[in-house]
């Protein structure tokens, strides 16, 4: 999320964009005969209908290993857009035996839109961490894992305006006032009394920074039981990566940013860590959930290798997306994704957080994943009457 401030002067300029609207662009031409579903995209997108051969790769893709990630998707679109509920009806009612099968059955029920003109975009990757904790406060398990405060309150400007939608706030209240939430240093400095029930301890206060930039993980128990936990909320100050801070002074190696060893370094150096992660204000609290495995926000598991967290002032959650980038060792990562996730640096018509898994290999290849790419919707055809 963008840093948004509330100050007095600052949140008169807010409610007044909110409540009186600002100023917009034309929407951009559309192609004729566009479906409704295209109409209804953020002026900020430009969609075009391309042919599948545009789509590297589509014709080679292992694409039912997609499946189970569509059926997720789909689980969540047919409840609430009827653009999808025959669409997905049908897919979740077809058996297909080959790739073939299921690539002919998306070429003939889809069309592919390329996003802005083929404009290009940032693609990350992230993953789900396994840690040890416990659910009980011992010598060896003593960092707070804190669910949502009872305190926080969310805003969401898209409620006010649908110029912002996907724009959020987070505030606590000072008498009259709404100021902004506390930072991970006064959460973490033990100076305030905080509002927070706590889930689950955690062995090392890195492994708790890397869950948190991650967005959910695994806790595994003193006895070998595994647990998941989940995103419930942030504070809403802005994200600031550490890594590059990092690399200015000459903390690590040149070149050398992977979460892997960041993570190894601020385990082996606790008094400069806590310093270093004060540095990034942001923080996230956290829910248990009903079994291990990641959920994304679009509220179903996610897939290894399929899922991807998008911008959805841009791209709605549980869209089809066919993704054309670089995997960390150079070769080409063009394969069908649906979008199940967001992140707060996830910004933009093109961008994307690829999920990589769960464990230490998953982390290996999510924190070297830097790539340029571009990626095509897939929507339903439209119904004909």
């Amino acid at each position: 999320m963008k840093r948004i401030i509330l100050r007095s002067g600052l949140i008169c300029i807010v409610l007044a964009a909110v409540f009186f609207g600002l100023k917009k662009t034309p929407p951009p031409e559309l192609p004729d005969k566009t479906e409704s579903l295209i109409q209804e995209q953020p002026d900020r997108l430009h969609l075009a209908k391309v042919d599948f051969d545009r789509l590297q790769g589509f014709e080679t893709d292992q694409i039912r290993q997609a499946l189970p990630a569509l059926k997720k998707s789909c689980s969540a679109l047919e409840k609430k857009d009827k653009y999808w509920q025959n669409f997905c009806k049908k897919l979740k009612q077809t058996s297909f035996l080959t790739d073939d099968e299921l690539r002919s059955f998306i070429k003939k029920e889809m069309q592919a839109f390329s996003v802005n003109n083929g404009e290009t975009g940032l693609f990350t990757g992230y993953y789900e961490p396994e840690i040890e904790g416990s659910l009980k406060k011992t010598e060896k398990y003593n960092v707070p894992v804190y669910g949502l405060p009872k305190d926080i309150i969310k805003i969401d400007l898209g409620k006010f305006n649908a110029r912002y939608k996907g724009e959020v706030l987070f505030a606590r209240q000072d008498g009259k006032e709404m100021k902004p939430y506390l930072t991970r240093r006064e959460i973490e400095s033990g100076k305030i009394k905080f509002p927070a029930e706590i889930i689950a301890w955690v062995k090392e206060p890195a492994e708790l920074f890397i869950l948190q930039i991650q967005g959910s993980g695994v806790l595994k128990l003193p006895d070998g039981e595994k647990i998941g936990i989940g995103y419930a909320g942030n504070n809403g100050h802005a994200f600031t990566g550490i890594g590059s801070i990092m690399a200015q002074r000459g903390l690590l190696k040149d070149g050398v940013y992977t979460m892997a060893e960041i993570k190894d370094w601020l385990i082996a150096n606790p008094q400069q860590a806590q310093n270093l992660m004060h540095e990034n204000p942001r923080y996230i609290f956290f829910k248990k959930t009903d079994r291990p495995g990641a959920v994304g926000s679009l509220g179903v598991p996610l897939t290894a290798g399929r899922s991807l967290a998008v911008d959805p002032a841009y791209v709605p959650l549980g869209s089809f997306l066919w993704l054309q980038t670089t995997a960390p060792d150079g070769s080409d990562l063009n394969r069908l994704v649906t979008a199940q996730d967001t992140g707060s640096a996830i910004k933009g018509a093109v961008r994307g957080d690829f999920f990589w898994g769960t464990g230490d290999k998953a982390l290996k290849e999510a924190g070297r994943m830097k790539s340029r790419g571009v990626y095509f919707l897939l929507l339903p055809k439209e119904k004909k009457e």
